[in-house]
């Protein structure tokens, strides 16, 4: 039997080969190749060109991660299969308040207020399309 930290990598690259977003595969990506302990202090943000951006939970970790990104560059384009990062920029995340911000459809009695809750944008988009379907079925979530 595979660990799941073994089969995913596998499972991303055969994504690749069928065109995947590579935004959302890094995305995907970042926590299995920075691991636990590193993953559950930062977040992958979005892929600017070559240069993927990533927060940090604080300075002192910023600082750290900078010294190795050449090394979690070869990991992360590794497990990608392909050269797609070339560099990342590690940001200090910036504290928001704890509420969504309001958006015009859910002023408007929209139902879009409930997506915006939800952190990953990926699983906000298929949250999003699913319901959207609901309503054209008329069935119920």
């Amino acid at each position: 039997m595979q660990r799941v930290s073994e089969l995913l990598p596998q499972v991303y690259r055969q994504l690749v080969r069928e065109n995947a977003d590579e935004e959302a595969l890094l995305l995907a990506l970042w926590p299995v190749v920075a691991g636990g302990r590193v993953a559950a202090r930062t977040r992958a943000v979005r892929l600017f060109g070559a240069t993927l951006v990533v927060e940090t939970a604080a300075q002192d970790w910023r600082r750290q991660l900078a010294r190795m990104t050449r090394q979690i560059v070869d990991q992360l384009n590794a497990a990608a299969g392909k050269v797609v990062v070339k560099d990342i920029e590690f940001r200090v995340a910036v504290k928001t308040e704890s509420r969504p911000p309001r958006r015009a459809s859910s002023a408007a009695g929209g139902s879009e207020d409930e997506a915006a809750g939800i952190a990953d944008p990926d699983l906000r988009r298929l949250y999003v399309r699913s319901r959207r379907r609901a309503e054209k079925t008329g069935t119920k979530e």
